[in-house]
């Protein structure tokens, strides 16, 4: 039973025979983790510090220390964001 790579997720793959399923170790990891603190760089300005609430590798979604969300929840590209 084969399985076209289109249809499989990026981090499950499948032996040879495509019948046992194996989890693949990520190719990169994000430059950030969550509950990490950092600065977010808009309109020229440095705002922050913020936490880091939820991450992928090319985006991010910040929160204040009590856990209220940043710019309302908005994802913010990584290109934006530096360590505090």
């Amino acid at each position: 039973m084969a399985t076209s790579e289109s249809n499989q997720s990026p981090r499950i793959s499948f032996d040879e025979e495509g019948e046992r399923p194996y989890v693949v170790a990520y190719a990169q990891k994000p430059k950030f983790k969550v509950g990490q603190k950092v600065y977010v760089h808009s309109g020229g300005t440095r705002e922050g510090p913020y936490i880091i609430a939820t991450i992928t590798l090319a985006k991010c979604t910040c929160c204040l220390e009590n856990g209220e969300p940043v710019k309302d929840g908005e994802e913010i590209d990584l290109d934006y964001v530096e360590v505090a």
